[in-house]
């Protein structure tokens, strides 16, 4: 076993003890602490006061409700074009499914070579069309509902008058390309729809009829007011400035609207440009957007000389009237005269 090794004395302390003189001093010290010294067992005033804080909250309260109120508007904003379009991507009938001859077309191509519209070529039925008739094109602009699978009836119906028929899906409807539609976006839409006819297919600007129905009424006011070329414009039944009739509803009341809202296809002013003037009770009915007890037709002759000639048509169902296209008919034969 390993030897133990005997304890060794602890060292003594080498400092002296403190001398009554000392012991006063400290005591002294403790009584009173050097300058800037704060004791932190005693009692501290509050941090925060009672004002501070509720002026504080009430703070936090408006901040939160100032930022929901900008989320609110910001959502308006970005989403206001699903109050005045309603797109379907879907195109259910096609001219074949009611019997009439028709090629499917793709223009408005991308640098990528991708096309952006798309829409149809009704020929006119030779067999049934006058010579002149035959060689004048509709183009027609749909109301922004659904697709143009929507208007085959109508486009039927307006065949049967023996105009060639051009109609055609705006940018986020039936075929075209997927993006949200705007009131710029379906401007641009219908000049390239003029142009295709006007270049691709090289027919004369003057034969070409413009016909809008809804708020496609506005586009093709808009399209005649930017191709001045056009011998006429028919309007069916169109519909009022977006902008007044989110305006009337009462939820919007909280929003700077007229502010915020861009899409407000304002038809009113394109027909002043046109020279084509409403008298009344038409213009109101037209501005209000509210269906005219009985379908009313409005034929006007420009006093514009570089104006087209102008038809108007009102009313729920104007294809259902037996003078639509009676009147139609002898609207299209007089641009011979």
């Amino acid at each position: 076993m390993p030897a133990k090794t005997p304890n060794k004395p602890a060292p003594k302390s080498t400092s002296k003890p403190a001398t009554a003189a000392e012991r006063k001093a400290q005591r002294r010290a403790a009584r009173n602490p050097p300058p800037g010294w704060k004791d932190p067992l005693a009692p501290q005033q509050p941090l925060v006061g009672g004002r501070w804080l509720i002026y504080s909250i009430l703070g936090v309260v408006a901040l939160a409700a100032l930022c929901a109120y900008l989320t609110l508007c910001l959502l308006f904003y970005q989403g206001q074009w699903q109050i005045v379009f309603h797109p379907s991507r879907t195109v259910t009938t096609t001219p074949a499914s009611i019997g009439l001859k028709y090629d499917a077309i793709d223009f408005d191509y991308t640098n990528t070579g991708t096309a952006q519209l798309t829409g149809w070529w009704i020929p006119a039925d030779p067999t049934s069309s006058p010579i002149t008739s035959a060689a004048r094109t509709l183009l027609f602009l749909h109301d922004g509902q659904g697709s143009l699978a929507d208007s085959a009836e109508e486009l039927k119906t307006l065949h049967s008058v023996g105009l060639n028929i051009f109609a055609f899906d705006y940018r986020g409807f039936g075929q075209s390309m997927n993006t949200h539609p705007s009131e710029t976006r379906v401007y641009e839409d219908a000049d390239a729809a003029w142009n295709y006819l006007t270049d691709i297919r090289h027919l004369d600007p003057r034969s070409i009829v413009i016909y809008g129905t809804g708020l496609g009424a506005t586009i093709a006011a808009e399209t005649a007011l930017r191709h001045r070329q056009s011998p006429a414009l028919n309007l069916e039944h169109p519909a009022p400035p977006a902008l007044s009739l989110i305006a009337a509803d009462e939820r919007t009341s909280a929003i700077p609207i007229r502010w915020l809202f861009r899409d407000r296809f304002e038809i009113d002013p394109k027909l002043d440009k046109l020279g084509i003037e409403l008298r009344q009770p038409t213009q109101a009915i037209v501005l209000a957007g509210k269906l005219s007890p009985s379908p009313e037709i409005v034929r006007q002759e420009n006093p514009n000389p570089s104006g087209p000639r102008f038809l108007l048509f009102l009313g729920p169902k104007p294809v259902a009237d037996p003078h639509y296209l009676p009147t139609l008919k002898d609207f299209v034969a007089s641009l011979e005269r």
